[in-house]
């Protein structure tokens, strides 16, 4: 496999870019909108956030385990160590407390998952119909409620806090972007039979 260090890069500085300044400011707020739209210019062709990341890989070739599967998960990886350096030069190294502690993982219920579902069938139609990571950034502002957006900073958060709170990270960073991935492949589907 072929790994492509300027993608890898891109997502490393995006996701640390994000972990720094975005997720202390919330990113469903104007200023948390404008900034990553400046990062996704900053970063161009960087998916930044692991929602994004999912929904390439679950809109791309389901069949090529190595340029869809195998790249799609390199930028996970990427975002993460991006994160995970953000946050150790914010605390320190672990000098400075935070007070981070993982949100207890709940299994979705039904109208959960399925509002995660529509948000990510919407949202994915902002994002690759729109001309501007304008749209797209300021429609993930307004269905942000309904995704996890800091899959990748709280990875980076379990991982800097010796694995603390990762059986509740893991698993919301894995279905929540999958979720979404779904979405956005309903939202394909929806669009191929409509047009």
């Amino acid at each position: 496999m072929d790994i492509d260090m300027n993608a890898m890069k891109a997502e490393a500085g995006g996701a640390f870019v994000m972990s720094w300044l975005v997720f202390g400011m919330g990113i469903g707020t104007i200023e948390g909108a404008v900034a990553l739209a400046v990062v996704w210019t900053t970063f161009a062709g960087a998916h930044v956030l692991p929602v994004v990341t999912w929904s390439h890989m679950m809109t791309g070739d389901m069949s090529d385990t190595e340029g869809n599967w195998m790249a799609n998960g390199m930028r996970l990886i990427a975002q993460i160590v991006g994160a995970t350096l953000a946050i150790l030069l914010l605390t320190e190294a672990g000098a400075i407390e935070t007070g981070w502690a993982a949100a207890a993982f709940e299994t979705p219920e039904m109208w959960g998952a399925l509002t995660t579902i529509a948000a990510g069938a919407v949202w994915w139609q902002m994002h690759t119909r729109g001309d501007s990571v304008w749209m797209s950034a300021f429609g993930l502002m307004v269905l942000g409620g309904a995704m996890m957006l800091t899959g990748g900073h709280e990875m980076a958060a379990s991982l800097v806090s010796s694995g603390e709170g990762m059986a509740d990270v893991a698993p919301a960073w894995i279905v929540d972007g999958l979720l979404v991935g779904i979405g956005a492949l309903v939202g394909v589907k929806v669009d191929e039979m409509v047009n």
